[in-house]
């Protein structure tokens, strides 16, 4: 029988991709190996590969622990730290899962828990868990986790888990202040698009990317047309931020805000700056359809339908028009088809104006 090598666990993973360490109670024969198999097909479809210790390091039976050595010290806490979380399988309550569970929590690696309906959680998991989650079959676990990876982008990118916890619990709520155009999926969606621009840049500071993109609108509520201002003043008056930036990184960030919107009559001062620009970007025709009557609606809550649509033809003829003010300051193909897109539909008014109701009418009937 071969020795046990630790697990090989990727360094670098794709963008919108999760590596999290994967614990349940093994018993002896295959049951087990087939409902590993079974919930990692459903993970790798939300985006997430998993790391096994029965698997990777014991080899299902065939690799054995070299004596001096254990499984839990030796080879699952070191693999745990170089993963991004941490999913437990706890239909069945184990000893070994509860001590996977503390080490993870004193780490500050996320802690997700799944079990089978009707399991019962014991209160210190449930307690030591970011998130619970019961399901039926594998399937189940699919939307919930696809949502997980995007709220856990930051962490693979390496952002201090003290200040997402901040800012999630303290930044991310304000955003229900915001319009539609301009709340907390527009957020996120900014978070993922700024650490995709910003891996292109050696030595970035994701910290500060992850900080920039989550502010960047929060003031908008107060003043659309100033909300740069505002949300760099909300930034500024967040002492909290001291704990994590120096006096020249909340420049930085400050700066940054300042200077994300597409109308702004400078460039960006930072580098910072440039990828919170481009990250706020429209990149599908249908965003652009609704946040620009959204956005109206908000100016102008007195306008008609019709008046919106012609407000949004205009304005968005302005914006990304051929002479237009959108700045783009990365390469993107997605950005690049949809500003061919938009464009070919504002050759035509009145095709733009048809194409905009018709979508704005699916969508309320939608709701």
């Amino acid at each position: 029988m071969e020795f046990a090598k630790q697990a090989a666990i990727p360094k670098n993973r794709k963008p919108g991709t999760l590596h999290s360490f994967f614990a349940l109670k093994f018993h002896d024969g295959d049951e087990d190996r087939v409902k590993v198999e079974s919930i990692e097909k459903a993970l790798n479809k939300a985006g997430i590969t998993i790391t096994v210790m029965a698997r990777d390091v014991e080899k299902w039976g065939k690799a054995e622990i070299p004596k001096g050595k254990t499984l839990m010290t030796d080879y699952a806490f070191p693999a745990m730290k170089k993963c991004d979380c941490n999913i437990i399988e706890f239909s069945e309550k184990g000893v070994g899962l509860g001590i996977n569970a503390g080490y993870c929590c004193a780490i500050g690696k996320p802690i997700f828990v799944i079990a089978k309906t009707g399991s019962d959680i014991s209160t210190t998991i449930s307690n030591l868990a970011t998130k619970v989650i019961f399901y039926d079959t594998p399937e189940d676990l699919i939307s919930p986790f696809r949502q997980i990876v995007k709220e856990l982008n930051g962490y693979y990118y390496g952002v201090n888990y003290e200040l997402q916890k901040h800012i999630e619990q303290n930044v991310f709520p304000e955003y229900q202040k915001n319009e539609l155009a301009h709340n907390i999926e527009h957020i996120k969606y900014v978070i993922g698009r700024s650490f995709k621009f910003a891996q292109t840049i050696p030595d970035i500071n994701y910290d500060i990317v992850y900080t920039v993109a989550a502010y960047h609108d929060i003031g908008h509520h107060i003043d659309p047309k100033k909300h740069e201002i505002e949300s760099a003043k909300i930034m500024q008056n967040d002492n909290s931020l001291k704990e994590f930036f120096s006096k020249d990184e909340l420049i930085i960030i400050k700066e940054a805000i300042e200077d994300h919107r597409a109308s702004s009559d400078h460039e960006p001062r930072s580098i910072y700056g440039k990828i919170v620009s481009t990250a706020d970007r429209n990149n599908t025709v249908e965003s652009c359809l609704f946040r620009s009557y959204s956005y109206g609606k908000k100016l102008h809550p007195e306008y008609s339908d019709d008046e919106l649509f012609n407000r949004a033809y205009e304005h968005l003829k302005l914006k990304f028009g051929e002479n237009g003010y959108a700045k783009f300051f990365f390469k993107d193909d997605e950005y690049e088809k949809f500003l061919s897109e938009i464009r070919k539909l504002l050759f035509d008014k009145e095709k733009f104006i048809e194409t905009q109701r018709a979508y704005i009418k699916k969508m309320k009937l939608s709701r």
